[in-house]
């Protein structure tokens, strides 16, 4: 090893390489062999004896869920903490949080390894560990001694980046391993360009290097400045770390995130005895929300930090899967079981009874992924089915799907898969309007930047009515209209804006869909526009959220591709789906305000929050061009209501009363899970 070491000297009396070499070339190497020698330097430099610093962060729990993820993650927790870091050399660290708060913002149970709660101070060694060795342990650095044969080595493009002493050029370097079937990162090195120390290295993992069979990937950016004109130390550091269910397939996923910024450093400040014999992570076992004079709410302080812009992981990720050919970098197995939503395993409408279904899915190198379910109605035995296939590039993701499927008519949901199935079973309350869809078609959806996408799609499909079968517990169920309209080929374009996830801030989220369609017989031909947005602002006292549906057909439009409003989901107080035909249009403004109300715990984990929102609200509804044959009809002008919302247990509940303005009629309620929550229920 000594006589390994003194042949990494030599490289320094070369000049720095130039960037566009190809992997493994001479000068990539060379370069390498210098960052080695100075990544060591302040453990080697007997100048720099000790210090300590401070790091403030925050530590994030998210919730992500839906088919494909459309939209950010939701806060779940949120942790602030005030750090001190000790360090003497050679390479003794120790550290002890002095001030800690934290929130809850939905049920959780979270618990945290002790160094998700502080930062990395040599970053990581040659050996790489996170979640004290149960999430990775023992992944090799790129920047060891064993890091020379076990990884390939490719120059980038020259950049400046503007650490804390001031802007300074980069050559940034492709890192790979050359085995898969071992602990290993892959990720970019930036490296001064007239010294070769490092100044940021951003990486991901091989999936053996992960050791939890739930971890989906984990992302870490490690960022250092000069301090003293000598000392390369750090000064921000991110890391997320994301799961997903190992066992069974289900669109959702959690991420602890962590954020830090680390300063006023003071090298004249010894290493204290009484931590010499302390564990690496101390202080503060649990929060203290006394702990600091914290100037700001935590709400406010959390939405500063951005925990919903993932920009950085989403660029390293990509990076990743290309410098890899598009391999599987996910930890979890590439095949399981599962569905999209808890529904889809098992529910009650008028048309099926109960019906049961699954799935199961495969990932594959290259990034291709197959999926296929299969279910069935028990009354009257019809067997449903789907398959698809899906390739992704980068940003822009091609699919082929095939299905048969009972399925309501509307664009959107309004009213929880679960919420439905009991209120059909014990009420005879079914809220779906069905048909039968027979469809195939390619598609391809292309994220135009982290919010906006755009979807463009071809497809073939055929729309059947189907009658009620089913008899509930009690009372009975309502015909299901005639809504099949026949065999139509037709393409489709949807341009969306996800939501910034913001707690406090304004936000916004919208889609807008032109479709346009010609029937396979007869020749007749339509064309249909639809539109939805949600937005906030914050105003003095709470919030103002608008939500609003518009929806445009030409006059052969059939009928199940109709638009319907009414009652919940789109005008509360009104008749359910009392109004349609080929022109509607909704809006609903609210006032959101947040009250206090007693936590309730819910196990030793979770509360139902110590906030609640009430929020009045205005709405006005208007359908027009009436379809033939069907029980919604003209709104014969606007049809305004009044009403008042509480949403509780941190918002998965919401309930709204409301009163129609025209015409006589009762305040009606509704209790729901809030529509958030709606596509994977």
């Amino acid at each position: 090893m000594l006589r390994r070491s003194w042949l990494l000297l030599l490289p320094l009396l070369l000049p720095a390489p130039v960037a566009g070499q190809t992997w493994n070339d001479a000068p990539v190497r060379d370069l390498i062999r210098r960052a080695i020698l100075l990544r060591e330097s302040p453990f080697a430099d007997t100048t720099l004896r000790h210090y300590r610093s401070l790091a403030h962060g925050f530590v994030f729990t998210l919730l992500q869920f839906g088919p494909g993820f459309p939209d950010p993650p939701r806060l779940a927790k949120a942790d602030e903490l005030n750090v001190e870091v000790y360090w003497e050399a050679q390479d003794l660290s120790k550290q002890r949080i002095v001030a800690w708060r934290d929130g809850t913002y939905l049920p959780t149970v979270t618990t945290y390894h002790r160094d998700h709660l502080g930062i990395v101070t040599n970053n990581y060694g040659p050996l790489i560990r996170i979640g004290d060795g149960d999430e990775v342990r023992d992944a090799v650095h790129p920047l060891s001694l064993e890091g020379l044969d076990e990884y390939d080595f490719a120059l980038g493009d020259t950049l400046t980046l503007r650490p804390q002493q001031g802007p300074i050029q980069v050559l940034a370097v492709q890192v790979r391993p050359r085995r898969f079937d071992r602990p290993r990162v892959i990720g970019t090195l930036y490296l001064e360009r007239a010294t070769a120390a490092l100044v940021r290295f951003q990486f991901s993992f091989t999936p053996s290097a992960y050791r939890d069979s739930e971890l989906e990937d984990i992302s870490v950016v490690l960022e250092q400045s000069l301090y003293e004109g000598r000392w390369w130390l750090p000064y921000h550091q991110e890391l997320e770390i994301r799961r997903r269910l190992s066992i069974f397939e289900f669109p959702m996923r959690t991420s602890i995130r962590g954020r830090w910024d680390i300063g006023d450093y003071d090298f004249s400040v010894p290493f204290p005895t009484a931590l010499r014999a302390a564990p690496q992570y101390g202080g503060l076992a649990t929060p203290a929300p006394d702990s600091a004079p914290w100037t700001t709410s935590l709400r406010a302080a959390a939405e500063d930090a951005q925990p919903f812009d993932r920009r950085d992981f989403d660029e390293l990720k990509g990076r990743a899967e290309q410098l890899v050919s598009h391999q599987v970098l996910e930890g979890m197995p590439r095949s399981r079981l599962g569905t999209t939503a808890v529904s889809d395993v098992a529910r009650v409408n008028r048309v099926q009874g109960l019906a049961v279904g699954l799935g199961a899915g495969l990932r594959l190198n290259g990034g291709y992924e197959r999926r296929g379910t299969l279910g069935c109605g028990l009354p009257d035995r019809r067997i449903t089915v789907a398959v698809a296939a899906t390739a992704t590039r980068g940003a822009t993701e091609w699919t082929f799907d095939s299905r048969r499927a009972i399925r309501d008519f509307g664009d959107e949901p309004v009213v929880s898969g679960i919420d439905n199935s009991l209120l059909a079973q014990e009420a005879g309350k079914d809220l779906g309007d069905y048909i039968l869809a027979e469809e195939v078609g390619v598609g391809l959806r292309r994220r135009l930047d982290p919010r906006w996408t755009l979807e463009l799609a071809a497809r073939g499909e055929r729309s059947s009515s189907v009658a009620t079968e089913a008899s509930p517990v009690q009372n009975e169920y309502r015909a299901n209209p005639a809504l099949g309209s026949g065999s139509y080929w037709l393409g489709r374009s949807v341009i969306s804006l996800a939501p910034r996830g913001a707690l406090d801030r304004a936000d916004l989220k919208l889609r807008l869909a032109l479709e346009g369609g010609a029937a396979a017989i007869g020749g007749s031909s339509y064309f249909r526009a639809s539109f939805r947005s949600d937005g906030s602002v914050p105003v003095p006292v709470g919030h103002l959220r608008l939500r609003t549906i518009a929806g445009w057909g030409s006059r052969e439009l059939p009928k199940a591709r109709g638009f319907v409003i009414g009652g919940r989901g789109t005008l509360p107080a009104e008749g359910y789906r009392a109004y349609g035909g080929r022109q509607i249009f909704t809006s609903q403004l609210e006032w959101r305000l947040g009250v206090p109300v007693p936590a309730i715990g819910l196990g030793q984990f979770a509360s139902t929050g110590k906030r609640a929102i009430l929020a009045p609200f205005v709405a006005v509804g208007w359908a027009d061009g009436t379809m033939p044959g069907l029980t919604w009809v003209s709104s014969h002008g606007a049809r305004p209501v009044v009403g008042i919302a509480g949403e509780f247990l941190q918002g998965l509940i919401r309930i709204e009363a409301g009163k129609r303005l025209r015409g006589r009629g009762p305040i009606l309620i509704t209790a729901d899970i809030a529509p958030e929550w709606w596509p994977i229920l």
